[in-house]
């Protein structure tokens, strides 16, 4: 994607976008976003031994109805399959649909049954447990308070601790915005109430570029007086690839010259206190 400002010069970004991109070049960022993120250890996920060996015993004597019956148990697939799940979870599916099992079987037998089972113990996808941790953070690092509470507070930075649907509904009847779900950040601070959207980038493209689209909306949407920002971490703040040449992909590009208060969430608490000054 092209850019249309020099990055370079920091008088050109957004406040909040320049500090973040300065925190990502500038000190042990992905250390330090693990107190936000806390990825763990990517283990391998055992199956039962003897599971494993009449898998391999199954898959090497090409016993195609055994060896379905057998990773039928398992909640792991060898690979993505795209009907897998209702072969396996639909009534009829595996006995009316001979074709698609014999298709699945080549794409098995494609594979050594060594592989098969590697595949089946493969460590499960850090990305997926990502979702929750922002606000496992969030609860630990600020001061929590209840509808009431939260809405008679003048002095101070508090978070709302209210369910999906109350949150949402105080949004919408007593603030005044548009939204279809909760926010990941409903904050206040003194007066002013803030609403954030939180995502985790961890490279470029696809799906990643969906979310940083839904970031800048969310942004964009700036209803009244409450402030709307978003908490961007991961890819969108690198600047230059191993190479040295400058990043132009869309999911950093857009990110990086944004007009609005989008930035790490290891700078919140600052972004916070400042509008308590």
């Amino acid at each position: 994607m092209e850019r249309t400002i020099d990055i370079k010069d920091n008088e050109n970004l957004n406040e909040w976008v320049a500090k973040s991109v300065e925190l990502f070049q500038s000190t042990s960022y992905l250390d330090d976003i693990l107190a936000v993120y806390p990825l763990e250890i990517a283990a391998p996920e055992r199956i039962d031994p003897a599971l494993r060996r009449n898998i391999i015993r199954c898959h090497q004597a090409r016993q195609t109805n055994k060896l379905i019956q057998l990773l039928l148990t398992i909640d792991k697939f060898p690979y993505d399959d795209p009907i897998w799940y209702m072969i396996k979870n639909t009534q009829g599916c595996l006995d009316n649909n001979p074709r698609q099992i014999e298709r699945i079987a080549k794409s098995l037998y494609a594979m050594t049954s060594e592989e098969t089972v590697v595949r089946l113990e493969s460590p499960p996808k850090l990305n997926t447990q990502i979702g929750p941790m922002f606000n496992t953070w969030l609860r630990n690092k600020f001061e929590l308070l209840s509808i009431e509470d939260f809405r008679e507070s003048h002095d101070g930075i508090y978070i709302l601790d209210e369910s999906e649907e109350v949150a949402k509904i105080f949004l919408i009847n007593e603030l005044n915005q548009n939204i279809e779900k909760r926010p990941d950040l409903v904050a206040k601070v003194d007066e002013q109430y803030i609403i954030g959207e939180a995502k985790w980038i961890g490279q470029p493209d696809g799906n990643q570029d969906k979310q940083v689209e839904e970031v800048l909306l969310f942004c964009k949407n700036q209803r009244g007086d409450v402030l709307r920002i978003g908490i961007v971490d991961g890819f969108p703040w690198s600047l230059y690839n191993n190479r040295g040449n400058l990043i132009n992909f869309k999911t950093a590009v857009l990110i990086q010259e944004s007009e609005y208060d989008i930035l790490s969430a290891l700078l919140l608490k600052d972004y916070l206190d400042r509008l308590k000054a």
